[in-house]
């Protein structure tokens, strides 16, 4: 009797210990599964325009994301994705805001100079902030003088500002030469 009794409370103690043991999801993995679900409803049909809808919560969770786990090695990658849905939806400022936190925050993200060229990019073509986009090329030039990007800035910097009418006859002198 006694070790059936020893028994039934060892497996007791055991089944307890093994209960007890089950992961509880924690509140970062929850959203980053979430981030995963949404993103994969967000992009599963290529041939279709984006839900503007979907495309907004989705940079919702992505702010979230970076907000409550900063220290993350993905914040700086949501960040920059928020900041490419934004660009895309037509809301420049906001893409401006969430690259802005990358180069203050992220300066070693594999990203960070293709997030100064877009700033510099956004602020010419989106927000006609003319002076703060010949501010961000030349940085970027300065800083990342062998990117593969630095021959599209140089290309911004010498159009900067131009009409499209001045644009044409630049054009069409480098053509003719």
């Amino acid at each position: 009797m006694k070790t059936k009794l020893l028994i039934l409370g060892s497996v007791a103690f055991i089944l307890c210990v093994v209960s007890s043991c089950k992961h509880e999801k924690t509140e970062q993995e929850k959203l980053y599964e979430e981030i995963t679900a949404k993103e994969t409803e967000l992009y599963k049909d290529k041939t279709e325009a984006i839900d503007k809808d979907k495309a907004i919560e989705m940079v919702r969770l992505y702010a979230e994301y970076a907000d409550k786990f900063a220290e993350d090695t993905l914040a700086p990658e949501y960040l920059f994705r928020a900041a490419e849905i934004s660009e895309n939806a037509n809301q420049p400022n906001n893409a401006i805001t969430y690259l802005t936190r990358i180069e203050e925050n992220y300066k070693d993200y594999e990203n960070y100079p293709v997030c100064i060229f877009k700033k510099a990019y956004i602020y010419e073509n989106h927000l006609k902030n003319l002076d703060k986009a010949r501010e961000y090329y030349e940085k970027f030039i300065a800083d990342y003088p062998n990117h593969e990007l630095v021959d599209a800035a140089n290309s911004s910097l010498m159009f900067l500002g131009m009409s499209d009418a001045d644009l044409i006859k630049v054009l069409e002198k480098i053509s003719k030469e």
